[in-house]
C-alpha cells in the first residue's frame, strides 16, 4: 500500500500509489517556502512554467521545467537550466496549457507515475477548473494522477475500483465530495458525521459537501465502484472565512 505524508495528513490507497511520485509545481496560489521544502523531499519534482518561482525560492533543483515562459522569467528558467533541469519550452500560441504539457512530458518519461499537482487551485476560476479536469484527461497519457495538495486545502481524487485511508494530525475544518464524472457509482465514507455506504453521486447534484469528522476520529476511508469523485479536504476554517464563505 502506498502513502504519501503531508504536514496535516498522510494518504494510502489501495492499489498502490507507484513508487515514482512526481509532485508538479503549478502557477496558482503558492505554498509557503517552508511548506513546499519539507513535501518536495518525497517526490521527484517538476515545474509548470511559473513554479519555477517557487522552486527557486527554496533552491530545489526541479527535474524539468514545461511551459511557454509567459508567467516567469528567463532568469529563473537558466537557473534551473544551469543546474540541470531538462527544458521543455512552447511558444506562447499553443493548444494546450502549462500543465496538461507538463503531464504529457511525465507521461512520456516514466513508466508509471503517480502524480500530485501542488499550486494548482486559486486564482482564475477558469485555470482553476481547467486544472482539476486536466489530471482526469491526464489518465489517457498513462499519468496516475492524485489530486491537489496544499497547505490549507487539498483536492484528491478517487477514482475506479479505488480504496483510500487519510489519516488527519488535527481535525480538518471541512470535508466534501464531488463526482467529476457524469455519475460515480458505489462511493461509500466512513469515520465522519453524515457517512455515505454504497451511493450514487451524479455531476449536476453535489450534495455530499462539508461533512465532517466524528468527534474523536482522525481517520477517513474512503472507496468507489466506478466514475471519479473529488475529495475536497479544508484544513482551516480561516481560509474559509478570508474566501467569505
Amino acid at each position: 500500500m502506498g502513502s504519501i505524508i503531508t504536514e496535516a495528513f498522510a494518504i494510502e490507497r489501495i492499489p498502490p500509489i507507484s513508487d515514482e511520485k512526481v509532485l508538479v509545481v503549478a502557477g496558482g496560489k503558492s505554498p509557503s517556502d517552508a511548506w513546499l521544502k519539507t513535501i518536495s523531499r518525497q517526490f521527484d519534482v517538476w515545474v509548470a512554467d511559473k513554479g519555477i518561482q517557487c522552486c527557486r525560492n527554496i533552491d530545489v533543483v526541479p527535474v524539468a521545467i514545461v511551459g511557454d515562459g509567459d508567467s516567469s522569467s528567463l532568469e529563473d528558467w537558466d537557473w534551473a537550466a544551469e543546474r540541470g533541469a531538462k527544458i521543455y519550452r512552447y511558444p506562447k500560441d499553443k493548444d494546450y496549457t502549462d500543465l496538461q504539457l507538463t503531464l504529457m512530458q511525465i507521461g512520456n518519461i516514466y513508466r508509471s507515475p503517480s502524480v500530485f499537482v501542488t499550486a494548482g487551485l486559486g486564482g482564475r476560476l477558469d485555470h482553476t477548473l481547467s486544472n482539476v479536469f486536466s489530471l482526469i484527461w491526464a489518465q489517457r497519457w498513462g499519468v496516475d494522477t492524485l489530486g491537489f495538495i496544499g497547505e490549507d486545502e487539498s483536492f484528491i481524487l478517487l477514482k475506479d475500483k479505488e480504496r483510500l485511508t487519510v489519516h488527519f494530525d488535527e481535525k480538518p475544518f471541512a470535508l466534501s465530495l464531488l463526482s467529476l464524472t457524469p455519475r460515480s457509482d458505489g462511493v461509500s465514507l466512513k469515520g465522519v458525521k453524515w457517512e455515505l455506504e454504497d451511493v450514487s453521486l451524479k455531476l449536476e447534484e453535489p450534495f455530499a459537501v462539508s461533512n465532517e469528522l466524528r468527534k474523536e476520529e482522525r481517520d477517513v476511508y474512503l472507496s468507489i465502484k466506478s466514475g471519479c469523485v473529488g475529495v475536497y479536504i479544508c484544513l482551516s476554517e480561516k481560509r474559509l472565512k478570508k474566501a467569505g464563505f
